[in-house]
């Protein structure tokens, strides 16, 4: 697959954000070293992706593409995305994973509106002083 990360705008999160991550191959959950849910971090998001951090390898489970179910929070929705794995880079005790979803246009459009209620949240945020 091609893949160039041009897009309309890519939001990357000071902290970031934490997510649970299931892998699925024909549709069906996969357990992989007795656990069926792993942590990650996502790093930046677009409406159409995210890149993330995660110490499991998802590359190596079996000769099939598996496609991985992230389940995380901006705001105050639940998001779920379905994508694939289009590029992984090793970084630190794990692998950095840029993952692009299915169409989704629900998906595209809960997180433009979670970011957008988000980064309000920040802006008008009250100073310490």
């Amino acid at each position: 697959m091609f893949f160039k990360r041009q897009e309309s705008f890519r939001f990357s999160f000071d902290e970031p954000i934490q997510a649970k991550v299931k892998v699925l191959i024909n549709g069906q959950s996969v357990v992989k070293d007795n656990v069926e849910i792993f942590d990650a971090s996502i790093l930046d998001i677009s409406p159409h992706g995210i890149k993330m951090f995660a110490e499991t390898n998802f590359n190596d489970i079996g000769n099939k593409i598996p496609l991985l179910e992230v389940q995380f929070v901006l705001d105050s929705s639940e998001i779920v995305g379905i994508g694939e794995i289009v590029w992984t880079k090793a970084f630190g005790k794990g692998k950095q994973y840029g993952i692009v979803f299915q169409e989704q246009a629900a998906i595209e459009s809960l997180i433009i509106s979670e970011l957008k209620m988000r980064r309000r949240k920040e802006v008008f945020k009250p100073k310490n002083t």
